[in-house]
C-alpha cells in the first residue's frame, strides 16, 4: 500500500508529463522504491579534516520520499539547496556534507556542485548581490540512496558573517541523471532553502513556504579555527626502517636496534608563514633515542605543505610488540603553531590463520548461521582483545556475529545494525572493520554508503573486556548469521588481535642500526703490493737516470 505522500508525488510526476513542454516541470518526490524499507538511520556529522562541526539539522537521519525537487518524470532541472550559517568566530572549511535521499545516474554518476558564500546581510534578502563566493568545488556522486555524501570544499569565512552552503545538480534530464538531497522531519534550529527556476522559485525559498516544511535538509560543514594555521600531517605520514648489518630486516617493521626515519607532510592554510620548524617534543619515548630531532622547513605559502624529516634509533633491549608515539610541535616567526604525533609499534605481532577454508558461505535468512573456528596454541593471558572481521554480505543490516572463546565466554559483536525490531536496517553492503573497545564508531547506529559499509575500528555490540583475564589456548568460535531473506554473504577472513600479542616479527638488529654504512677500506691484495714495487723502482730507476743526464 503507499503512503499518501508517495501517492501525491505519483500524481505530480504523472501531471508533470502530461502537460505541454513548457511547464513539464513540477515539485515532486522520488518515485524510487528501495527494495527494503530503510529505517532513520543516525549518522553523526564528523569529519577528519577538521575540528569544528556546523549543522542545524537535529538528526542525520534520511529518510525515503521525504524529498522534493523540481523534475519532470524524476529527472531533475536545476536545482539549489541551501543553509545559512551565522558565524561567531572564524572558520576554516573543509568539508561540507550533505544528505541524499536517492541518486541515480545514467553513467552510474552524476555532478553535484558545492558553493560557498560570505556576506553580512541578510539571507536571502541579500543574496547573491551581498555575498562573496569563498569557495566551489564540483564532485562526481556514484549511485546510492540514504546516505550523507562528503565533499571537499576550502574557503575562509570571518565572524560576524553568514556563510552561506549551496549544493547545486545541474539539469540531468539530457544526460538521464536523478537526485534527491536527504532529508527528514525531525526538526531544525535554520530553515532549508531551495531554489530551482524551471518551477518558478528564482531565489532562495524556505521548504516551507513551497509547501514542503517535512523537507528538512541534512547539511552539516566541517572546518577548523579559521585564520592563518599550520597543521601536522599525522595520517599521511610515512616511517621507514633500516638495519645496517642485516639489509634483510629492512621489512617495514620497527624492530629494536635499528633506525628509524619519519617523515611528516607539515602544511599551511588561511596565510603565508616564515621560519617555519618541527621538533620532536622531549621525553622521548621509551626505548627511542632521537637522532634528528629538528626539521627547518623554512617558508611554507598558503595551502602549501613539505616534508618534515626525523630520524630515531631504537634500542636493543626495547619490549616488541609495544607500540610508541612520537609527539610533534610546529612554530613559524608569525607565532602560529601546531601540534600532532606520529605512532607506529615496535615488531609485529604474529597472526594465527582461521581453521577453515575461506571465504565461507553464510545461509539466508538462517539464524544459526555459519560458524568459523581459531586454534590457539600459544598460551597468552589477555588484558585485551580486538577481532578483525571481513565479511562481504550485501545488507548489512541482516549480519548478526557473535564470537565465544575457548572457556565458553560469548560476546555480540555485531546485532543487525539498524534494525529496530522492525523493517530491515541498514541496506549497506560488505565490511572490514576491527571490533575495539577503544573504537569511537558504533556501528549499530552507522548507516554510510559504501561498499564497504564500514572499515577500521568500530565498538562491539557488548564490550570485549569479557574475555580479560581468559588465557588464549584453545579454540575460538566466531558465530556469522543472516536473518532476513533476499541478501547473501560470506565470510571473507577474520583474526583474534590480543594484548599482549602473539609472537611475530621482532628481530634485534645487533650492532646496526646506528646510522648509514660507512663505505670499507680494502687492504692491498699481493698481486696490487707486486704492482706498486715495480711502479716504485721503475720511478727510481727514471729518476736515477735523469740525474746522471743532468750533470753531464
Amino acid at each position: 500500500m503507499l503512503n499518501p505522500m508517495r501517492t501525491m508525488a505519483m500524481a505530480l510526476a504523472a501531471t508533470a508529463l502530461s502537460a505541454p513542454l513548457a511547464f513539464a516541470q513540477s515539485f515532486s518526490n522520488t518515485t524510487f522504491e528501495i527494495p527494503k524499507p530503510l529505517r532513520p538511520t543516525v549518522v553523526a556529522p564528523t569529519g577528519g579534516c577538521g575540528t569544528i562541526t556546523l549543522t542545524q539539522s537535529t538528526s542525520q537521519a534520511i529518510v525515503s520520499g521525504n524529498s522534493v525537487s523540481c523534475n519532470a518524470g524524476g529527472l531533475h532541472s536545476d536545482n539549489s539547496y541551501y543553509r545559512s550559517f551565522p558565524l561567531t568566530a572564524d572558520i576554516n572549511v573543509c568539508e561540507v556534507q550533505f544528505g541524499i535521499e536517492t541518486a541515480t545516474g545514467a553513467g552510474g554518476t552524476q555532478p553535484v556542485t558545492v558553493n560557498l558564500y560570505s556576506g553580512a546581510g541578510a539571507f536571502p534578502a541579500t543574496f547573491p548581490g551581498g555575498y562573496t563566493q569563498i569557495g566551489t568545488a564540483t564532485v562526481n556522486v556514484a549511485d546510492q540512496s540514504a546516505t550523507v555524501f562528503p565533499a571537499t570544499v576550502a574557503g575562509l569565512a570571518t565572524a560576524g558573517s553568514n556563510l552561506v552552503v549551496e549544493v547545486f545538480t545541474p539539469d540531468g534530464q539530457t544526460a538521464g541523471n536523478s537526485f534527491f538531497i536527504g532529508s527528514n522531519a525531525s526538526g531544525e534550529s535554520a530553515p532549508s532553502y531551495l531554489a530551482a527556476a524551471d518551477c518558478g522559485v528564482t531565489a532562495p525559498a524556505t521548504t516551507a513556504s513551497i509547501g514542503f516544511p517535512q523537507m528538512q535538509i541534512v547539511m552539516n560543514v566541517i572546518g577548523n579555527p579559521g585564520g592563518p594555521s599550520l597543521a601536522v600531517g599525522s595520517a599521511a605520514a610515512t616511517v621507514a626502517d633500516s638495519c645496517s648489518s642485516n639489509p634483510a630486516q629492512d621489512n617495514g617493521t620497527v624492530e629494536p636496534g635499528e633506525t628509524v626515519t619519519v617523515q611528516v607532510p607539515i602544511s599551511a592554510a588561511g596565510g603565508n608563514f616564515t621560519g617555519v620548524v618541527a621538533s620532536l617534543d622531549l621525553p622521548a619515548p621509551a626505548g627511542i633515542t632521537y637522532v634528528t630531532s629538528t626539521a627547518n622547513i623554512g617558508n611554507l605559502a598558503d595551502g602549501s605543505s613539505a616534508n618534515a624529516t626525523f630520524v630515531v634509533t631504537v634500542a636493543e633491549t626495547a619490549s616488541c610488540v609495544t607500540p610508541f608515539t612520537l609527539p610533534i610541535s610546529v612554530t613559524s616567526n608569525e607565532g602560529t603553531s601546531a601540534a600532532g604525533s606520529v605512532a607506529s609499534q615496535i615488531g609485529q605481532a604474529g597472526t594465527v590463520t582461521p581453521n577453515e577454508t575461506l571465504p565461507l558461505a553464510i545461509p539466508d535468512s538462517s539464524p544459526a548461521g555459519v560458524t568459523s573456528t581459531i586454534t590457539v596454541a600459544e598460551d597468552i593471558t589477555l588484558t585485551d582483545l580486538q577481532v578483525g572481521v571481513e565479511i562481504d554480505h550485501t545488507w548489512v543490516g541482516d549480519v548478526f556475529i557473535s564470537l565465544t572463546s575457548p572457556g565458553g565466554t560469548t560476546v555480540t559483536l555485531l546485532d543487525r545494525p539498524g534494525y529496530t525490531g522492525s523493517g530491515f536496517g541498514c541496506s549497506s553492503n560488505d565490511m572490514d572493520v576491527v571490533f575495539s573497545d577503544a573504537a569511537s564508531v558504533d556501528p549499530e547506529t552507522s548507516c554510510p554508503a559504501g561498499p564497504p559499509w564500514l572499515s577500521g575500528p568500530v565498538l562491539p555490540f557488548s564490550p570485549l573486556s569479557a574475555f580479560d583475564g581468559e588465557s588464549t589456548v584453545g579454540t575460538w568460535t566466531l558465530t556469522v548469521s543472516d536473518n532476513a531473506g533476499g541478501d547473501t554473504g560470506q565470510i571473507v577472513n577474520w583474526s583474534l588481535i590480543p594484548t599482549p600479542g602473539f609472537s611475530g616479527i621482532c628481530t634485534v638488529c645487533v650492532g646496526g642500526g646506528g646510522g648509514p654504512v660507512q663505505p670499507a677500506i680494502e687492504l692491498p691484495t699481493l698481486a696490487t703490493w707486486s704492482k706498486l714495487a715495480l711502479g716504485l723502482l721503475t720511478l727510481l730507476l727514471g729518476v736515477f737516470y735523469f740525474r746522471r743526464t743532468a750533470r753531464r
